[in-house]
């Protein structure tokens, strides 16, 4: 079947994702759902019983951070879009292990970000029709005071945890790419 996007998604396995997932599959058939998951602590299979057989879903047991595979499963599958939601997450989790997040969450959004780049700019058509789409976190810009303060578009990052610096350096490297090679990202 000739499918009219290709979207990875990330983290697909988790609980967000996986409900992503299975919105997409349901509702858009023509497009192919590439679910990529390193299937840690967050992910789920049983999460995706009602799309693992349709014809539009493909599910990879994958690590981000292997950027050869990484750039494998953007050619295998002409990848058009990414929505990168995986990440190891929780504060206290990163408080005890800071290397895993600083892996996970900056060197796998980074090798997610060059497959993408060199994969795309391969093509005769280069970015046009393509979309980088990366999920932050509230956390990236630390915690309110209690005076009714609220967060804003002009919020400056203050992360304060190994978590939350961790995203902030990701989002960092999107706007990165989309600033010096003109990649099509959105961070949310």
């Amino acid at each position: 079947m000739d499918f009219k996007k290709n979207i990875l998604i990330t983290g697909g396995a988790g609980f967000i994702g996986s409900h992503l997932v299975t919105l997409f599959v349901t509702k858009y058939p023509h497009y192919r759902i590439i679910n990529v998951d390193k299937l840690t602590y967050a992910g789920n299979l049983a999460n995706l019983k009602a799309v693992e057989n349709a014809p539009n879903y493909v599910f990879e047991k994958a690590d981000i951070c292997d950027f050869d595979h990484m750039q494998s499963l953007f050619k295998q599958y002409n990848v058009s879009h990414v929505i990168h939601l995986a990440a190891e997450s929780h504060v206290d989790r990163s408080i005890k292990d800071p290397f895993t997040f600083a892996r996970t969450n900056v060197m796998g959004t980074l090798s997610l970000l060059q497959a993408a780049k060199v994969y795309w700019e391969s093509l005769d058509e280069g970015y046009e029709g393509k979309r980088f789409y990366h999920i932050s976190t509230d956390e990236v810009y630390g915690a309110l005071e209690f005076d009714d303060t609220l967060f804003t578009e002009q919020t400056s990052y203050n992360p304060h945890s190994p978590y939350s610096a961790s995203k902030a350096s990701s989002d960092h490297f999107v706007r990165a790419f989309h600033d010096t090679y003109g990649m099509p990202t959105v961070v949310t």
